[in-house]
């Protein structure tokens, strides 16, 4: 069990993908949407500044866009709305959990796309924005430099990425009055494996990756979101149904043991929920001007 708990994610570093892509996902995913919207309070960064010019076409991309919520919520928002030339592009390697294309209002569309491949050429510089959301788990050796490489191509000189992820460095486990001097070793157990011996801390440098190692941004700024008091059982209990999608992406990859420990821990998580214990994890938010 210690060694599951301790390798946490990484169980799963080998995988194509690490979680599910059944329907339960699919509303795990639109559900994650709005609890992600309650902390944040935007879909797109204030700091991020749009053409003034409304006359002029406006095109943001969403990688991995999963069922396309965020598009779809964007598209709501009136000072998106009223850009007459607005193109609103979702890209994932696997499109399973989205709308059909002719449920989409016009503005949207989707389209396949691996983000470790090479950007098609009708992509490459064509976008005022490029988001991202919730690729700590699609980032390969702790590296988000290829991912960055990609959108660098994607946006016009001067447009803005805005990537969006978990951080769970500072992530920490809390609890009611009534739980304060009660052990929790589910929740325990689960901050190490969120952790996983340092898998994920590249996201509180993507300042660094963007400016210092890529070199083709500049103004990158990283901000932290935390849930409001009253929304950290939603949340924690959001982050059991993730496990139990981790674990039947290990039961089809053939490592049962695993999945029995990581089942067992959730079956710990759900009764420590249940009493008053949560993880709070931080909302890491950075965005980035393409120098140009």
């Amino acid at each position: 069990m210690d060694h599951v708990v301790n390798s946490g994610f990484n169980l799963g570093n080998e995988l194509d993908y690490m979680l599910d892509r059944s329907y339960t996902a699919a509303s795990r995913l639109n559900y994650q949407f709005y609890l992600w919207k309650d902390a944040l309070q935007f879909n797109l960064h204030p700091s991020i500044l749009l053409p003034q010019d409304t006359s002029t076409p406006l095109w943001i991309a969403d990688l991995a866009t999963g069922t396309a919520v965020w598009l779809l919520d964007l598209l709501r928002d009136p000072a998106i709305a009223h850009y007459p030339s607005l193109q609103l592009h979702g890209f994932d390697i696997d499109l399973t959990n989205a709308p059909l294309p002719e449920w989409l209002p016009p503005p949207i569309t989707l389209r396949q796309l691996d983000v470790f491949e090479d950007v098609p050429r009708d992509l490459l510089g064509r976008y005022d924005v490029v988001h991202l959301r919730l690729l700590v788990l699609v980032v390969q050796n702790s590296d988000p430099l290829p991912i960055i490489h990609r959108v660098h191509q994607m946006l016009k000189p001067g447009g803005y990425i805005q990537w969006d992820d978990l951080n769970y460095p500072d992530s920490e486990v809390v609890k009611s009055q009534a739980m304060s001097d009660v052990p929790t070793p589910a929740h325990d157990a689960f901050l190490r494996f969120a952790q996983s011996s340092g898998r994920n801390d590249w996201v509180l440098d993507l300042a660094y990756h963007l400016m210092e190692r890529h070199g083709g941004f500049e103004n990158a700024q990283l901000r932290n979101y935390t849930d409001r008091l009253e929304m950290r059982k939603a949340n924690g209990d959001q982050y059991i149904l993730v496990m139990e999608e981790f674990s039947a992406r290990l039961k089809r990859a053939k490592k049962s043991e695993e999945a029995a420990n990581i089942d067992l821990m959730i079956r710990g998580l759900a009764e420590e929920s249940r009493l008053g214990v949560g993880l709070s994890m931080p909302r890491a938010v950075c965005v980035a001007r393409k120098v140009g």
